[in-house]
């Protein structure tokens, strides 16, 4: 089952995952719910190609297109496909002098259009969307765009050898299992970065909010009561209180997109920094000042250090100046974004694809 958060509104989730959440208690009501998906876009937009949002009968429910302008005409159309239950497009164009004398007045002068999806209760694509965040990987969206089939497509997991569909459907959102559908528009959703921090300390409960609401999920690997205590009120995730040594076994099998090395203890820190060493993954943050990185660094082989190099950040965070566990969460957090947009570019543009990140 996908890992719900919390109804307290300090603690709801952002992005893709909360947007799911969201979506999966209007449908525990057996009620239906409409998903925009940002199809293109021209000059200033708020929102670029692969922005999701998420409506219902009286409205908004999550994600924006716009600072609020535009949000107004979108629930109206969305309120058309929830009554009809057929898929509809609708284009916003504040390029010219008429709209900003006459029209929305937000004087961006850009383009946006939506597709605007039913999803009923049990649709295939939200069943393909829950399933994607449970399983952590990212799905590649298909569909159609000609009047006669509007919105029918399927989707697929794009980590998958045969990439073969995991759902279709027809137009009205429901499920379709013969037919050819001919789809025109391909999308990469990305499945939430996930992190996983190593040590809590006083930057530990102001940096798993952030991620929270940015949509990201936060394990941590902490066995020491009296550090742990960092972390018992924060939007953590899952935490694994185990020993070095066990923690390692258990995670062996696991998949993040970063690490952070937050132990406030040397010993810790050097075992979990040969453990980053070994694994694949893309960002290993170590906090601490420079000094004590260098000496993390050579009681390491040259083979672990070469493996590090390119994607060790120490210290971690963007220096925004500051001092305290929020400061430093923030200069993290900032760091962690710029990173996940900065791969996000790069694999879209490896693969001329659209990506929600």
């Amino acid at each position: 089952m996908m890992r719900m958060t919390t109804n307290d509104t300090n603690s709801a989730a952002g992005g893709l995952r909360g947007l799911l959440d969201v979506l999966w208690r209007i449908h525990a009501r057996n009620e239906s719910a409409v998903l925009g998906i940002v199809t293109a876009t021209e000059g200033s937009t708020y929102q670029k190609p692969g922005a999701l949002v998420l409506l219902d009968g009286k409205g908004l429910r999550h994600g924006v297109i716009s600072g609020g302008c535009l949000e107004p005409a979108l629930e109206e159309a969305a309120r058309k496909v929830h009554e009809s239950g057929h898929a509809a497009t609708i284009e916003f164009d504040t390029r010219t002098d008429e709209d900003l004398l006459f029209g929305s007045g937000i004087g961006c002068r850009g383009r946006v259009a939506l597709l605007l999806l039913p999803l009923p209760p049990q649709a295939p694509l939200a069943r393909a969307l829950f399933a994607a965040l449970d399983r952590g990987v990212d799905l590649h969206l298909s569909f159609a765009l000609d009047d006669s089939e509007l919105g029918a497509g399927s989707a697929s997991f794009t980590r998958d050898a045969a990439s073969a569909p995991c759902a279709r459907w027809a137009r009205d959102g429901r499920a379709v299992e013969t037919g050819a559908i001919a789809t025109t528009l391909r999308i990469d959703i990305a499945t939430p970065p996930r992190l996983l921090l190593f040590g809590a300390g006083p930057e530990t409960a102001p940096l798993a909010l952030i991620a929270r609401r940015l949509g990201w999920f936060v394990d941590l690997v902490e066995h020491r009561g009296r550090w742990a205590a960092f972390a018992l009120d924060a939007a953590i995730d899952r935490r694994i209180d185990l020993a070095p040594a066990a923690a390692a076994a258990a995670l062996a099998d696991e998949r993040y997109d970063a690490m952070l090395l937050m132990n406030h203890n040397y010993s810790l820190d050097l075992d979990w920094l040969r453990f980053c060493a070994a694994d694949e993954v893309g960002y290993v943050g170590l906090l601490g000042p420079a000094a004590r990185r260098d000496a993390l660094l050579t009681e390491l082989d040259a083979a672990a250090r070469a493996r590090l190099a390119p994607r060790l950040r120490a210290p971690v965070g963007l220096d925004l100046g500051g001092h305290g566990g929020e400061a430093v969460a923030v200069a993290i957090a900032a760091q962690l974004q710029q990173h996940f947009s900065a791969r996000a570019r790069n694999a879209a543009a490896a693969t001329s694809t659209i990506v929600h990140g």
